[in-house]
């Protein structure tokens, strides 16, 4: 059973700089989608014609394919610097509750989008279960309460979105530049061709 939540290790993954992209930017974009909430005309058209699942569900998909395309990349992805540590003070961890291992670009990289490709199923997933219940449950036993039942899912759909965002956008800046670039120390304001340069504290 463990083998299927192996992608959630990486909210086990350590380091100061993560938290930003963990917790601060997820909440920040939580908080913008979940505005419209304090439209009632907003909670009413989610109950009637907006199709927030059907929205959704396509792009959900799309992601899930990028995802699982960009762990197979990533496991494949040449270079000898993929399984090196990670640079940087303190080093990016995984606890395994035992111990606590530094990890390298391919298997931080690895966590990354394997969690990017679980959350999107999930979310596609849980939204599917939303819609279901909503309409055979709550709209034929208790419409009164499907204004409210809607919100409850808006706030947790919105978690996950501003994570999923928060994390994809991560990925992003390590597919498109920082896996092409060398592992040497960088510095603020120096070029990271410059190899004496003072390491940053960075989750690169």
């Amino acid at each position: 059973m463990w083998r299927l939540l192996v992608p959630l290790k990486y909210l086990l993954i350590s380091h100061p700089e993560k938290r930003t992209f963990d917790i601060w930017v997820p909440l920040g974009i939580a908080l913008v989608m979940m505005l419209p909430l304090l439209s009632q005309q907003f909670r009413t058209d989610a109950v009637t014609t907006l199709d927030v699942f059907g929205r959704s569900s396509d792009l959900l998909s799309v992601l899930t394919g990028f995802f699982v395309a960009a762990l197979a990349a990533v496991a494949t992805f040449g270079g000898p610097e993929m399984d090196e540590t990670m640079p940087g003070k303190p080093p990016v961890t995984l606890d395994h509750g035992t111990h606590v291992e530094p990890l390298s670009r391919r298997r931080f990289l690895s966590f990354l989008f394997g969690y990017l490709a679980f959350l999107s199923l999930f979310m596609y997933l849980f939204g599917f279960a939303f819609a279901a219940v909503q309409q055979y449950v709550v709209l034929a036993f208790v419409k009164d309460w499907a204004p409210w039942t809607f919100a409850a899912f808006w706030v947790a759909f919105s978690v996950m979105a501003g994570n999923l965002i928060s994390t994809a956008l991560l990925g992003l800046f390590y597919l498109t530049d920082r896996i092409h670039r060398t592992n040497r120390k960088l510095s603020s304001g120096a070029s990271s061709d410059q190899p004496k340069a003072k390491e940053r504290e960075t989750v690169e």
